[in-house]
C-alpha cells in the first residue's frame, strides 16, 4: 500500500543557507586532479524550488513506482502550477488517497499509470480524481 506524507514548503527569505559549489566538472570515471577552489554558492531552495508559492513537498511510504526511480521514502517535489503532460509524474488525489501515477494523455482520454507494469492503467473517466500537482524532482538517499 503507497502512503504519502505532505509536508509544506516555506521559503526562508531571512536566513540563506547557501551550499558550496564546486564550479569545476566531477568525474565519474577517471579521478582527474583539483584545480580549482569555490567559486560560488548555491540555495538548494532556489536549486530545487522554481515557483515556491505552489510547490510543496510529500514523502512517499511504499514501492508501487520503483521503476520509475521513486523508493520507500523518498521525499516528491510537487509543483502545482505546472500543468501535466505525458509521460510526467503527478500526484492526484484519487477516491480522496493521494497516489504519485504517471500522467497519459491518449486519444484525448487520461490515464493514470503505475510504474509496475502488474496494473492497467487507470482510466479518470471512471474515477473521482483531482490532479493536486505535478513532481518536478525526487530527492533520495543513496
Amino acid at each position: 500500500m503507497e502512503v504519502i506524507e505532505i509536508i509544506g514548503f516555506k521559503p526562508n527569505d531571512e536566513v540563506s543557507h547557501k551550499m558550496p559549489l564546486f564550479e569545476m566538472s566531477v568525474s565519474a570515471g577517471i579521478p582527474i586532479p583539483v584545480e580549482s577552489d569555490i567559486n560560488s554558492e548555491v540555495d538548494l531552495n532556489e536549486f530545487l524550488v522554481e515557483h515556491p508559492a505552489s510547490t510543496f513537498f510529500a514523502r512517499v511510504s511504499g514501492l508501487n513506482m520503483q521503476f520509475a526511480g521513486i523508493r520507500d521514502g523518498d521525499i516528491l517535489i510537487v509543483d502545482s502550477s505546472v500543468i501535466p503532460q505525458d509521460g510526467k509524474l503527478i500526484l492526484a488525489s484519487i477516491n480522496s488517497d493521494l497516489t504519485v501515477k504517471i500522467f497519459r494523455e491518449v486519444d484525448s482520454e487520461i490515464y493514470l499509470e503505475s510504474s509496475n507494469h502488474k496494473f492497467l492503467p487507470l482510466n479518470i473517466g471512471e474515477l473521482e480524481f483531482n490532479i493536486i500537482g505535478t513532481v518536478t524532482k525526487v530527492i533520495h538517499s543513496l
